[in-house]
């Protein structure tokens, strides 16, 4: 396995910034999204399943986590797609007319999520090189 310093590293920013985009669902959920149909249960499922991925990488090493973080790949693109879409046209009768600070600041931590959880998903694959070599 990689070295468990990095990997370690990884997986906690990535645990953050999961939490930061779910945060940012159910602020958005709460707020000016509430009354949307569909989009605002969809915005709530985000920030529970973001909170469920990272407890799970929280507690878990090894495969559960490698799987928990693809998952949370999934969750993150789905959200990024989702955007991009009604960003262009619209999703459920929803569109997204403008860049609000809430739309930009989820779009930066969702790259980044996708981004570290990647990494993390590399390292933790990657064969730990002998000490000393």
């Amino acid at each position: 396995m990689a070295r468990p310093g990095l990997s370690d590293a990884l997986r906690y920013l990535a645990i953050a910034l999961i939490l930061v985009e779910g945060g940012i669902h159910l602020q958005q959920y709460a707020g000016v999204l509430n009354e949307v149909p569909t989009i605002s249960t969809l915005f709530l499922l985000n920030a529970f399943s973001a909170a469920g991925i990272a407890l799970v990488l929280s507690v878990s090493n090894g495969p559960i986590s490698i799987a928990t973080a693809l998952g949370g790949i999934g969750l993150t693109l789905g959200a990024l797609a989702s955007l991009a879409i009604t960003r262009v046209d619209t999703l459920f009768d929803y569109s997204e007319p403008m860049l609000r600070t809430a739309v930009t600041l989820a779009t930066v931590v969702e790259l980044a999520t996708v981004v570290v959880l990647a990494a993390y998903i590399v390292v933790s694959l990657r064969p730990a090189s002998p000490r000393g070599a």
